[in-house]
């Protein structure tokens, strides 16, 4: 109370509020996303559970409420859909350390499970390829076939098995790219006389409904790309609004820009639901094979989330909170974006500004104050990846190795030079370099792919500038 009165009686530091990040000012009942979740991408690079646990210490030193947890193949599937886990995955034990760790730093944990696209890492085993809605892009299930909705139904049981106490679930739903084409469809739309849209949001809500009444979940989110253009009266007849909370997403570096979201999308979610939570991105929205963080990108986008709230001024009143995302891949086939170590200079900078709405200057400071970074005078104000050294998190040597060693041979091959001196590491000694590094952060098997991708990308650079 007495940090508090002495903020109030001097005002935030030089017009910004970087005085209370600095008193240790708690912002859960000021900021304006009252419920910060950070989302956990296992599809790529997923990290070893002793990491997970420091990486959950430090998001609780940040006032995080929640770690979504996208477990994709990690998860210990059993029985009939054991054979979709990959081969080096989350045992039962991993995950009831995973849910404690969570606990004891006071971070809810919501499970994350597909059921409509985005399964790929299903639709690629031969066991169930005929359940894809379509036979080449193995992406979305056949909402039509009910093989393929008892294999979601299952996954939701099982994710609710081993997470006793969590109480909201996420059920994807986002980028089907393929509804409405496979016969199983078609001859389903024609006897029941529906259309595309009632058949997908049809689908939305019965996982929903599942989720609730039979997985036990009181709160079901799910991405909004799917049914952000239809009616008030076709997702109330789909009964969507009875079953789900929509989460609306969008990671460009301003989701302002004209034309991003559909017209009148803020007025009809505002119209036909009770609540709404929204999504930003702290890595993995830069490029499908980028291995670089860029701050400064996504702390727009955060910025651009609370212009936005702005503008929409009534709908936002309904905005419970906002999920961060952290992507690994763009999906199952894809090559990885920026690692989770890379990453947390990034998401701490988010989490600044998303608690005390910091300027990007002082966003900046807290991150490398948080980190305890060191703070070379000569570099001081600059807004730089580059600056960032001598930081205390985990998986700093990470960010080092790719950030600066890594990232000088890239850009000194994309501008077609040679390293100018001989006493320089060579490229593979610096991949090396990063391999053992990342041996207490990752599994072995995500640290060759790792190695290989960032060699063969190298490579192609190479290819491309030399005449």
């Amino acid at each position: 109370m007495f940090l508090m009165f002495i903020f109030l009686v001097t005002g935030p530091s030089q017009g910004s509020n970087y005085g209370y990040f600095e008193g240790g000012v708690d912002p859960r009942s000021s900021r304006r996303f009252r419920n910060v979740i950070v989302h956990l991408d296992l599809k790529g690079a997923p990290p070893r559970v002793e990491y997970l646990i420091e990486f959950f210490k430090l998001l609780s030193k940040n006032y995080v409420d929640g770690v979504l947890i996208e477990y994709e193949d990690m998860f210990p599937y059993t029985d009939e859909i054991r054979n979709i886990r990959r081969e080096t995955h989350y045992s039962e034990n991993d995950i009831r350390r995973i849910i404690q760790a969570a606990e004891k730093y006071h971070l809810e944990v919501i499970p994350l499970i597909q059921s409509f696209g985005h399964l790929e890492f299903v639709l690629k085993k031969p066991k169930f390829m005929h359940l894809s809605e379509d036979i080449i892009d193995l992406n979305t299930i056949c909402i039509s076939d009910e093989k393929a909705i008892s294999i979601v139904e299952q996954m939701i049981l099982q994710i609710r098995r081993l997470h006793p106490n969590s109480t909201r679930i996420h059920i994807g739903s986002d980028e089907a790219y393929h509804v409405a084409e496979d016969r199983r469809c078609q001859k389903r739309m024609e006897t029941e006389r529906i259309g595309k849209s009632e058949l997908k949001l049809k689908h939305i809500a019965r996982i929903g409904k599942f989720a609730k009444e039979k997985g036990g979940f009181d709160v079901v989110f799910a991405w909004n790309d799917m049914f952000d253009k239809e009616t008030e009266e076709t997702i109330r007849n789909a009964k969507l609004n009875e079953y789900i909370v929509p989460v609306v997403w969008g990671y460009r570096t301003d989701v302002n820009e004209e034309g991003y979201f559909p017209d009148g999308l803020f007025d009809r979610i505002d119209n036909s639901f009770d609540r709404f939570y929204v999504a930003s991105a702290y890595k993995g929205a830069d490029g499908a094979r980028q291995p670089f963080s860029n701050i400064s990108r996504y702390l727009e986008n955060q910025k651009s989330y609370v212009k936005l709230m702005e503008l929409h001024p009534k709908p936002s009143q309904k905005v419970e909170g906002i999920f961060v995302t952290g992507w690994s891949r763009f999906n199952h086939f894809n090559a990885l974006c920026e690692l989770l170590p890379v990453s947390i200079p990034s998401l701490i900078v988010d989490l600044s500004y998303l608690n005390y709405q910091l300027t990007q200057n002082h966003a900046w400071k807290a991150m490398k104050d948080s980190l305890e970074c060191e703070n070379q005078k000569h570099l001081r104000g600059i807004l730089s990846e580059w600056t960032i050294h001598g930081c205390k998190f985990p998986g700093a040597e990470v960010f080092e190795i790719i950030m600066h060693e890594w990232k000088r041979h890239v850009d000194r091959r994309l501008l077609g030079r040679n390293d100018p001196t001989k006493s320089a590491t060579s490229p593979l000694e610096v991949l090396n370099k990063l391999r053992d590094s990342l041996e207490p952060i990752l599994y072995k098997s995500d640290i060759e792919e790792i190695f290989n991708q960032y060699l063969s990308d190298y490579h192609s650079i190479q290819r491309t500038t030399t005449p």
